[in-house]
């Protein structure tokens, strides 16, 4: 068929995805490791038979509740500036992650789609994405249609994306960043044409707009970063003409799609100005920083993802961790925040590479990844940023940055693939491209024995390197036969085989460095059920107990932070890597301690040290605990399971000691009922951006940490809106931005039009 034979590789690379996501595309599982949290309280539920993984978790503790506020909201047409159930109240749209203003999260939203089905349903979305916008820019800079394939369903199977489709807001923010690569490349490269120039302006803001929407704002400045290294390559070539006029377009294009996100992004600028985390650049500080990137023991992953151990099988024996090692032998080390792994297909094409012949059109994509491999490792290239970036002192890991070398390794296995010659007639020397998948993933392999895990741990961390090891190898072997495979039927001369190759390598290319690389690890799948009934009031707030939290193993919970969402329980606690510093201070002042547990600054726990007096000031009326209280009465539910108890209090709302009643609550909304005189103070957190009317008259806001208005004699209905501090700021730019971005694509279809004719 004409269009299956155009389009291939486009159909391919929307397919693949189904490899690793099929359980929940067709058996109605969903993303994330439901099944760890439900061991805790108050589910019960049974042991999983996977390790746990600290990080794999907040799949579930932030984004999937996160995305079910999102879409529940726009799917009754409201914008969802507010989360009412975590923190005493936060914002929604300004913590970033929870992207609402994101294209696809209000898509789903309008239309209904269960929250399970709309996150798996974007997670083949994005994959796809990403594995096209590879395909594409690897074909920009010289690749073929099958080499673009080979680059494209690399990337979209990599350890590095499927490790991070739980944490969503990850790989829909990454998936954008080939795409703006590929915009400055078609403004810098090809036709000079006016038309030309007016596609890749429009292709560039696009990308950069959904890439910023899309969230998460560590990953987005990776995004910008890579796309100022392209342009100072770009810029550095004398052989290409109109160098000035060409990065003007591209600034143009990128103010443009900063412009389209603003509604989003100035709301996020403007809250993280009152982070938790927000704080001066230490040289302590920075030494932390750098402890949490990629140890040079870890590069063994390269060639094989499981070389050192895989996250989702249980070492043997009483360990009870999982067999991935680095985990015990570095503080906080994860396979997903280390995942450099390219697969023996992708490792050789890169010693493969045609540099002599397209040097100058590959140098901008390698200047990319060698930039992202610095940082990654923690060298002295992080000094700067960590000094001089505003903010960057407060971001996670520098070894998430190994994503964009990830993909630019990709993008220049692609070319190479494409551009790989004939094997010599003659000579031993031709076999050694053959060789080079073994030599160079067993040679990486051999690093690990540089890791030097503390004394006290030598022992487990040989005990599991030893188990990693004899997983790992028929995998291992499997995958360097099948890109070994793939390297000779390439290489072979005869030109029977082209349509051979055309057809079968990629689909080769995605057993070696997808099914067989990363895909026997598993994405985290299990059916959701988190909820948990509740027979209190809707609009009660509660408190859930909690001590710890464990990096190598489940903790005993109670309603970990933020999973008392699902259920619509309002809790007094929560999780998120944006939170208001003064209620953190108001936690703490609760507890009398840190709020947060030594393993995740990001997680605010009501601990059992807590002052119920202060607890109760807070508007909780409700307290469960694993265990029974000191400081409490009897509680009103004692069993084997938990102990339950009530407060008495003020509740979420009242008029100097006389309750009011909250009549209505969604999203940046309340409403309601009470009687003054008097002050009516709301135990809702007060943050700039709340307004308060009744009888059509606006009321003055005061008060902290709650919101307190005056109201005169009487009954009296309130209404409490909450619109995030730089939303309409941001839609003044958006507007207009959209406005000469519509011009430019009818100045498009015009152009084409009259071509045509």
């Amino acid at each position: 068929m004409p269009f299956i034979r155009k389009h291939w590789p486009v159909i391919f690379l929307f397919l693949i995805p189904l490899i690793p996501l099929w359980r929940a595309i067709f058996l109605g599982e969903s993303i994330g490791p439901f099944d760890q949290i439900r061991q805790m309280a108050p589910w019960y539920g049974p042991k999983p038979s996977q390790p746990w993984d600290v990080l794999q978790a907040d799949g579930v503790l932030q984004f999937y509740g996160w995305r079910d506020l999102v879409f529940q909201s726009w799917a009754h047409g409201t914008i969802p500036f507010w989360n009412p159930f975590e923190l005493c109240g936060t914002p929604l749209l300004a913590n970033s992650q929870s992207a609402p203003l994101y294209p696809g999260h209000i898509l789903m939203g309008l239309l209904h789609i269960p929250t399970s089905i709309a996150v798996s349903l974007l997670a083949w979305f994005h994959l796809f994405v990403a594995g096209w916008g590879v395909a594409k820019l690897s074909e920009r800079l010289g690749a073929s249609k099958t080499g673009g394939a080979v680059g494209g369903s690399s990337f979209a199977l990599s350890a590095f994306m499927l490790g991070w489709t739980g944490l969503s807001s990850v790989i829909t923010t990454v998936c954008w960043i080939p795409w703006v690569l590929l915009g400055i490349a078609c403004l810098f490269q090809g036709d000079p044409s006016r038309r030309a120039k007016v596609r890749g302006v429009v292709l560039l803001a696009v990308a950069t707009a959904l890439m910023t929407l899309a969230g998460h704002l560590q990953f987005v400045a990776y995004g910008y970063m890579a796309a100022i290294a392209f342009l100072v390559w770009f810029m550095g070539q004398k052989s290409i003409p109109s160098r000035a006029k060409s990065l003007g377009f591209a600034i143009l294009a990128m103010g443009l799609g900063a412009a389209i996100a603003a509604p989003q992004l100035l709301p996020v600028l403007k809250f993280g100005e009152f982070s938790h985390r927000k704080g001066a650049p230490t040289e302590e500080g920075y030494q932390a920083y750098v402890a949490s990137a990629i140890k040079p023991f870890e590069l063994a992953n390269t060639g094989y993802a499981m070389a050192l151990g895989n996250p989702r099988t249980t070492a043997d024996g009483d360990i009870g961790v999982s067999t991935y090692w680095p985990a015990v032998a570095k503080q906080g080390g994860n396979f997903t925040e280390s995942a450099v792994a390219l697969g023996p297909l992708i490792l050789s094409l890169l010693f493969m590479a045609p540099w002599k012949k397209k040097g100058r059109l590959m140098g901008g994509v390698a200047l990319v990844g060698s930039l992202a491999l610095l940082l990654a490792l923690g060298t002295l290239v992080n000094i700067l940023l960590y000094n001089y970036l505003p903010g960057w002192s407060s971001t996670g890991s520098p070894g998430r940055v190994i994503g964009l070398f990830v993909m630019s390794a990709c993008v220049l296995g692609g070319i190479a693939f494409s551009n790989l010659g004939p094997l010599p007639e003659k000579g031993s020397a031709r076999y050694i491209p053959l060789l080079l998948p073994a030599i160079l993933t067993i040679g990486l392999i051999s690093l690990g024995s540089l890791a030097q895990p503390p004394e006290q741990l030598a022992e487990a961390v040989g005990v599991l390197r030893s188990q990693a090891i004899r997983n790992a190898a028929p995998g291992l072997l499997a995958s360097v036969l099948f890109a070994t495979a793939g390297l000779l039927v390439t290489l072979h001369p005869v030109k029977a085989y082209t349509r051979i190759i055309q057809l079968l390598a990629p689909v080769g290319v995605a057993l070696a460095s997808g099914s067989l690389t990363i895909v026997p690890t598993g994405l985290p799948l299990a059916s959701v059920e988190t909820s948990h009934s509740n027979g209190s009031a809707a609009y009660e707030r509660f408190a859930f107990v909690n001590q710890g939290w464990d990096l190598l193993v489940a903790a005993p919970g109670m309603f970990p932070p933020n999973t008392a969402l699902s259920s619509r329980l309002h809790d007094v606690a929560g999780y998120d890597s944006l939170l208001h510093r003064d209620t953190k201070a108001l936690l703490d002042d609760i507890n009398g301690q840190d709020s947060a547990p030594p393993a995740n600054g990001n997680m605010m726990f009501i601990k059992p040290t807590f002052d119920a007096q202060k607890l109760a000031g807070a508007g909780v009326t409700e307290v469960w605990s694993r265990k029974p209280l000191e400081q409490m009465d009897e509680p009103y539910v004692y069993s084997e399971n938990w102990v339950k108890y009530k407060l008495s209090g003020p509740g979420r709302a009242d008029v100097a000691g006389k309750p009011a009643e909250i009549e209505k609550e969604s999203g940046g909304y309340l409403q309601i009922l009470a009687e003054g005189p008097g002050v009516l103070t709301i135990r809702e957190r007060n943050m700039p951006g709340w307004h308060a009317m009744t009888e059509g008259r606006e009321l003055e806001i005061k008060g902290d940490p709650w919101i307190e208005v005056e109201l005169p004699p009487g009954k009296h209905s309130v209404d409490l809106a909450y619109i995030a501090p730089g939303f309409k700021t941001g839609l003044s730019l958006a507007i207009p931005a959209f406005i000469l971005l519509g011009l430019m694509i009818l100045f498009m279809r015009r152009e084409s039009g009259q071509s045509g004719t």
